[in-house]
Order: C-alpha cells, then structure tokens, then sequence
C-alpha cells in the first residue's frame, strides 16, 4: 500500500501488550490503555526521556508517539504499534 494509508493504520501493526522487547518499523505507537514504557528506541531526540528509568510518564489511553519507531518495551499497558 501506498505510505498515504499508514496514517490511517492500513499498512497494519503490533498490539504490544507484555513487557518482552519488541521490534519493528512503526510510525506511531498509540496506547490502548495507561501505560509505561520501560524502553524506546526512535529517531525523536530524547525520546527515551520518558521511560520508567528516567521520568517514569504514564501515556494515556489513547495517546500517540509519532516517529520512526524501531524498538519498544513496556513496564505495563498496552500499545499498537503502526507500521510505516
């Protein structure tokens, strides 16, 4: 599919909802439901400043992290994870 369809979740995803590592080629995660993030690796400057080690952020249900997002593991919660 065309990259126009990604925004609308048409090149498909991950529902992440443990905390093992996870990896992939995502444009946007978007939790399902309150959420910690234990690790992330993207290409958005200090991203990871909101992981459990540093300031612990709780995501809200339905927030979303856009960015080119290669690797994720979660404390708790759950997230889709969209691919680009």
């Amino acid at each position: 599919m065309a990259n126009e369809y990604r925004g609308l979740g048409l090149n498909g995803g991950k529902y992440i909802s443990d905390t093992s590592a996870h990896t992939g080629n995502w444009f946007a995660i978007m939790a399902t439901e309150d959420t910690v993030i234990d690790s992330i690796t993207s290409n958005v400057e200090d991203l990871s400043n909101i992981t459990a080690g540093v300031d612990n952020t709780t995501l809200t249900a339905n927030t979303a992290i856009y960015g080119g997002i290669t690797g994720i593991t979660l404390s708790s919660g759950a997230v889709i994870a969209y691919n680009v």
